[in-house]
């Protein structure tokens, strides 16, 4: 006989037990203060939080480090200030110790003051930034024509502007209509030879100006290029040791007579051509071969013409 085992029903899974006296889940929103007021907030529009309020020792703090920083502000604006402003007063450098051409010079107290009013002459001369010095330089070489160069710097820390003066270099005496003056190398009277105690010990050549010009003091007495012209001349003669006593400039243009030491005759040049040492070459190489002749010009010997050389 067969016993049949009732079927058992299907498995529905793992459940969890539920006790009696443990509580149910609730269902739906709790309740929170915070949520609460969220939705109070999101309906009316309003935030009910209430203002920090700062405590007096923050905000102590607070200008303590404004009023910090604005001092340092003000201290730096300071520092900058004063480093870049100048004082009215300058500092004359003289760039030469040679004895020789401090005839020629002014006492330093005269281009310090020439220099103070110039500097107080603009307001954009105060300080280091709008200062122009270039124009300082030129009115100084413009008002002092015994300098032969100006040059104003302006110290990194120091207030005091440096104006360096060179003087000009003496190369000749010029004597014209107007009268005696000692001229510089670029061709601007120095001062008159009349101011100067003593030129002897500058060994000058004296040159005669025939052309009847008249020359100032803050004038020009000749080019630049006839005053080289003329120092190359007694350069390539003193390498033969041919010693120049006058030398003349005739109303002639362009012209230049050489006198030398000891002899009855002249050598005439011409300015025109740059090539002095071509000249003088000529010369000598002419003088060469009359004295093997046993010939002696009386009056002149003439170089004006490249390659060619004519006496009498």
């Amino acid at each position: 006989m067969k016993f049949f085992r009732k079927p058992s029903p299907k498995p529905l899974g793992r459940r969890r037990l539920v006790r009696e006296s443990e509580p149910t889940q609730q269902v739906g929103n709790a309740f929170s203060y915070r949520a609460r007021r969220s939705e109070t907030e999101a309906m009316t529009g309003r935030n009910e939080q209430r203002p920090l309020r700062r405590s007096p020792v923050s905000g102590f703090r607070f200008w303590l480090r404004r009023f910090g920083l604005a001092l340092l502000l003000v201290t730096i604006v300071a520092i900058l200030t004063n480093v870049v402003s100048l004082a009215p007063t300058v500092d004359i450098v003289p760039l030469t110790n040679n004895r020789q051409y401090s005839p020629f010079l002014q006492k330093e107290t005269v281009y310090q003051a020439a220099a103070d009013k110039l500097l107080a002459s603009s307001v954009w001369s105060r300080n280091k930034i709008t200062i122009n010095t270039g124009q300082i330089e030129a009115k100084m070489l413009q008002q002092f024509p015994e300098l032969a160069g100006v040059r104003v710097t302006l110290p990194l820390l120091a207030h005091h502007p440096l104006v360096y003066i060179q003087p000009a270099q003496p190369v000749l005496i010029l004597n014209t209509s107007s009268g005696s003056f000692v001229v510089d190398t670029g061709g601007k009277p120095l001062l008159r030879t009349n101011q100067v105690p003593s030129l002897s010990p500058l060994h000058l050549v004296p040159v005669t100006d025939q052309s009847g010009l008249k020359v100032t003091l803050k004038g020009q007495a000749l080019t630049a290029q006839n005053v080289t012209f003329i120092q190359t001349v007694l350069a390539q003669l003193a390498t033969r040791s041919v010693t120049v006593s006058s030398m003349t400039l005739p109303g002639a243009a362009s012209e230049l007579d050489v006198q030398p030491s000891g002899k009855p005759y002249f050598v005439k040049f011409n300015l025109q051509n740059t090539d002095a040492r071509q000249q003088v070459g000529t010369y000598l190489a002419t003088i060469t071969q009359l004295q093997k002749q046993g010939i002696t010009p009386s009056q002149y010997v003439d170089v004006r013409v490249d390659g060619r050389a004519y006496y009498k």
